[in-house]
């Protein structure tokens, strides 16, 4: 990479940061009010709905992290706002550095990991629960859905209205294409699509 285009990136880094400075009070309210450790490199594009339910749930988010709920500054759009919610007792939700989001649900019962340099495109679901039991007198007597963990390694890349379900782990730098539904685990660097997915390939080659 050149100097110019080195010192091309930085400018527009910096009118990026001057343009977003007048957000960072709205983003500080916010975020003590959900109890957010907030970051002066977050980049909230519209507010996400973001909620802790569950007795001593956690919900952890890195440096750098980007969430778009704001069709303005998505390519594809999006079709509802970033929704980061825990909705079980001792939940978790640990989002690295450099993670970026789009109009996506990441909703934990018990664990949803998420590594380093990680994108999620527009209208992805990942999910560690059922939310309701499968069997139909279990859903009458109220009883909780199945929920297994979820881990998602560094260099992710999940493509847009995917479906990543409980129990799966997503090895570094993986591609998951738009629209596949994940239930099963993913080697690193796979190239996983369909319905249920499959891997179709490797990104090294």
């Amino acid at each position: 990479m050149s100097l110019k285009d080195l010192l091309s990136r930085s400018q527009k880094s910096h009118i990026l940061r001057v343009c977003y400075s007048p957000l960072f009070m709205r983003d500080i309210i916010f975020c003590i009010y959900k109890g957010l450790k907030w970051s002066p490199t977050w980049r909230l594009w519209r507010l996400p709905l973001i909620s802790c339910k569950g007795k001593g749930s956690k919900i952890e988010i890195g440096e750098n992290f980007t969430a778009c709920s704001d069709p303005k500054h998505n390519s594809l759009g999006v079709i509802q706002r970033v929704t980061i919610k825990t909705v079980g007792h001792g939940a978790l939700i640990t989002l690295g550095d450099r993670v970026g989001i789009s109009g996506c649900t990441i909703t934990a019962a018990r664990s949803i990991i998420i590594g380093d340099h990680v994108l999620i495109g527009s209208g992805a679901l990942i999910t560690d629960n059922d939310a309701h039991p499968i069997s139909p007198d279990d859903r009458r007597l109220g009883c909780a859905g199945i929920s297994k963990p979820i881990v998602i390694e560094d260099d992710v890349f999940i493509g847009a209205r995917a479906i990543v379900l409980k129990g799966v782990t997503i090895g570094k730098g993986s591609v998951i294409g738009a629209g596949a539904v994940v239930s099963k685990s993913v080697p690193p660097y796979s190239i996983c699509v369909g319905n249920p997915a499959k891997v179709v390939g490797d990104v090294r080659s």
